[in-house]
């Protein structure tokens, strides 16, 4: 059956093309796009009246950590605390609400939006719940911060030497805070119980339901074979309406070469993406490698996880292997050994793209080498919102080149936007808010942060249809033209009409993959 959508206002992302009023959907993709009136009307076709209604295509999140957003949902939520007593308040009641738990977790916290500007200490923790095992993730996920009990069931002491790639914070007398950077964090996680399968799998078809209210079509995952399992047991029930490209971590590169498996398999729901590894830590935790120190802290040049020639070698054996790779990078030293790598590793034989993820802040010389490699930035306008007062902190000048999405899409670097959730919200509207104005949530700074950086909302749109379908090696999907996936949102209010606060309160009134609807409705 086609159904033929007519009477509407449909932004198709096509540059030559970029309005029509009309289309046919049918076998799940677009069959044609015009005027209505230049196309006869079929007895057989289901017409949909649009009524006047605007019609994008679907947005598509290219970086999330999808399981573990699911998980969180179920912990301790800690990202509008403004104290480290008000945290662990908010940990006690959850503790005494759930006595069956044997772990407590929690995520969110953000010691730079508490009222002490100061980090917290298992103390606090010790003194609230003595008898548990506490682990309370940072805001950006490369922080734990954990209580004595947690420490002593993970064997870790005062003794215990910093991992590679990984910081025990201590005090002046070398006693450990209770808080654990980076690698050190495997330390107490690897004692947490795993969630079961069914766990897993009832976690991602709630959240599922989720990302199609906000309009996401795909989505790009970034976790481990737990994820993968899961994703693969909704997949089978035809229960995963969501498009999925699947990333797994380095450490799996010697089982999927062994199995001889590469980048690409699958099929349009449930796809293997990129290798997926890290290059640095965080600028919230100061983790995040730098070519000069941060402001204020002469010794501090941040955490490369990797030493340059350990990086280049794994970059090396998974394009070998045939894996393209998708480095985490944030700090501008980052940025550059993480496209060294990239540069020296032989050519991969794969449909999908090299990608850096971030691309936090990126020295200006570096700039044209990611168009020039083809490597795709995958960056989270969102970011900026939450984190351009801490870059003017602790990167000062070097502030200017951090987000810069106006200058990287000018040389011609493919954008593909996400969210990074659970870091930050869901929510892609919000996001293309911040692109759009260089404006946090709240309007500052007025006249907007590095406004040259600014994009269009159409450009913006691109960053989250046209170029995170380009990171997944999706050819024709992210525009609404004849042959693409029929992947696209209903709205009641066109976005390029509205003010950017107006724009991240939008919700689509229907979301439609593969020609299905799995959000709302049409009419």
């Amino acid at each position: 059956m086609s159904t033929f959508y007519v009477n509407g206002r449909i932004y198709t992302q096509h540059p030559n093309r970029p309005l029509a009023e009309a289309m046919v959907v049918a076998g799940g993709r677009i069959r044609w796009v015009g005027a209505s009136a230049d196309v006869g009307a079929n007895a057989e076709w289901e017409r949909v009246d649009l009524a006047g209604a605007t019609v994008i295509p679907g947005l598509r999140d290219a970086h999330t950590h999808l399981l573990a957003y699911a998980l969180l949902k179920q912990q301790v939520d800690l990202r509008d605390t403004h104290s480290e007593a008000e945290a662990v308040r908010r940990v006690a009641d959850y503790a005494a609400r759930h006595p069956e738990r044997p772990w407590i977790r929690g995520h969110g916290w953000n010691e730079h939006l508490w009222a002490e500007g100061k980090k917290p200490s298992r103390a606090s923790l010790d003194q609230a719940i003595p008898d548990r095992p506490v682990v309370l993730s940072r805001i950006d996920g490369h922080v734990v911060w954990v209580n004595s009990r947690a420490l002593e069931l993970a064997g870790v002491t005062d003794e215990t030497p910093d991992p590679p790639g990984g910081h025990l914070e201590r005090d002046a007398h070398g006693r450990l805070t209770g808080l654990l950077r980076e690698t050190a964090r495997k330390l107490v996680y690897r004692h947490i119980p795993p969630p079961s399968l069914q766990e897993r799998v009832a976690a991602l078809r709630a959240v599922q339901g989720e990302a199609h209210t906000l309009g996401l079509v795909e989505v790009h995952v970034i976790e481990g074979a737990e994820a993968l399992e899961a994703l693969q047991v909704l997949h089978a029930a035809g229960e995963l309406s969501l498009r999925v490209l699947f990333l797994p971590p380095i450490s799996l590169l010697d089982h999927l070469r062994a199995a001889g498996v590469r980048a690409g398999l699958g099929d349009e729901r449930l796809r293997l993406g990129q290798l997926k590894l890290f290059a640095d830590g965080t600028l919230g935790s100061r983790t995040a490698w730098m070519l000069a120190p941060f402001e204020g802290e002469p010794e501090n040049r941040g955490l490369p996880t990797y030493p340059p020639d350990e990086l280049r070698r794994l970059v090396r054996e998974a394009h070998e292997a045939g894996w393209p790779c998708a480095i985490h990078a944030i700090g501008d030293a980052a940025n550059r050994a993480a496209l060294d790598a990239l540069e020296a590793a032989p050519a991969c034989e794969s449909p999908l793209p090299d990608r850096i993820e971030h691309v936090q802040v990126i020295h200006p010389d570096d700039m044209p080498r990611l168009a020039a490699q083809g490597v795709v930035a995958s960056m989270q306008p969102i970011h900026m919102a939450s984190d351009w007062r801490l870059a003017e902190l602790f990167w000062g000048a070097r502030a200017r080149w951090s987000y810069a999405w106006r200058s990287l899409r000018r040389l011609g670097t493919v954008l593909a936007f996400g969210s990074d959730v659970p870091v930050e919200p869901l929510n892609p509207w919000p996001a293309l808010a911040v692109a759009i104005s260089r404006r946090d949530l709240e309007g500052a700074p007025e006249g907007g942060w590095h406004p040259d950086e600014t994009l269009t909302l159409a450009e913006a749109l691109e960053g989250f249809t046209v170029g995170t379908a380009r990171a997944a090696g999706r050819k024709r999907a992210g525009r609404l033209v004849v042959g693409a996936p029929a992947d696209f949102l209903v709205l009641d209010r066109d976005p390029f009409e509205l003010r950017p606060e107006e724009l991240a309160r939008v919700r689509p009134r229907a979301t439609i993959v593969g020609g299905e609807v799995v959000s709302g409705e049409v009419q």
